[in-house]
């Protein structure tokens, strides 16, 4: 029997809602023992979402931590609390602020913790690139790059577009920089699931007949107004990462892949990474949505 996969979620939760559902499946799995989630940090500046990853966590019963990256500025605008700041606001009437600490420093002590560790980004890269560059500190003597090579099994990111007309893709777009050091310098194998791996695959359809008060149902229907139907490209990432085994994915050969200055994807020969996609979407939206529901 296979051990439970340890992954740690980083996530750009705020500009969409599909990152709840996202959460929503890695506390499932480790609720049930089926995984194990270290931690999850957030890649964006606006505080409110980390009460609403809080609220997910609790609701579920998963106790872990919470880190929040130190950038300021980076997609905190109004228009983009168009339901983390109503859900925080709900989630504050009971509780005290959320705890968190800062993302790079917990990324690298859970991984100094542990072995085998699948690094999983469902927004832009910016917390990975600063693992990467990462020094020595008290919790390892190990540069970013040489602890991510020791701790770090596989890198499993939203992000790239790998089918035509191979345009650029929010998640690159939004850091390309960081994207670009990424697919650089990770010294594991990174698995992309790409623009084309979430469009067609439409879930949340499950949320309608949820309690009212479940946090991933207030978002959604605070962010989508009018229904619950979403494109699920984070959802599909996190399901990846957590049943890579399944032979219903298609999965490319390795191959190099690098980002172009405008966001594009290039794919040409090489090793270290590979992008994927379910085979029956009809199929993914059913398992998805008895997950998150």
């Amino acid at each position: 029997m296979n051990e439970p996969r340890k992954i740690i979620l980083d996530t750009d939760l705020g500009p969409d809602c599909d990152d709840c559902g996202a959460l929503a499946i890695l506390d499932k799995y480790h609720k049930e023992g089926k995984a194990e989630l270290l931690g999850v940090t957030h890649c964006t500046s606006d505080l409110n979402s980390v009460n609403v990853i809080a609220a997910i966590n609790e609701w579920f019963g998963v106790d872990v931590p919470i880190g929040q990256t130190d950038r300021k500025g980076f997609f905190d605008g109004v228009e983009y609390q168009k339901y983390t700041k109503p859900v925080s606001d709900e989630y504050l009437k009971t509780h005290e602020p959320a705890k968190y600490e800062s993302a790079v420093p917990l990324m690298r002590r859970l991984l100094a913790e542990h072995r085998d560790v699948t690094l999983v980004f469902i927004g832009p890269l910016n917390n990975m690139k600063e693992l990467l560059v990462s020094e020595a500190d008290e919790y390892s003597p190990l540069c970013g790059i040489d602890l991510v090579k020791q701790s770090v099994s596989t890198v499993v990111s939203m992000g790239g577009y790998f089918e035509p007309p191979f345009t650029r893709e929010f998640n690159i777009e939004c850091d390309i920089p960081s994207a670009q050091y990424t697919t650089e310098h990770c010294p594991v194998p990174i698995v992309y699931c790409g623009f084309e791996a979430g469009r067609d695959v439409i879930t949340g359809a499950s949320l309608e007949s949820c309690n009212d008060t479940y946090p991933v149902k207030q978002s959604y229907r605070l962010y989508i107004e009018n229904s619950f139907l979403r494109p699920s490209w984070d959802l599909v990432t996190v399901y990846y990462a957590l049943e890579p085994r399944l032979d219903r994915w298609i999965v490319s050969e390795e191959c190099k892949i690098r980002f172009n200055d405008d966001a594009t994807s290039a794919v040409s020969e090489g090793t270290g990474a590979r992008f994927v996609k379910y085979a029956d979407e009809r199929e993914l939206e059913q398992i998805i949505n008895g997950i998150i529901g």
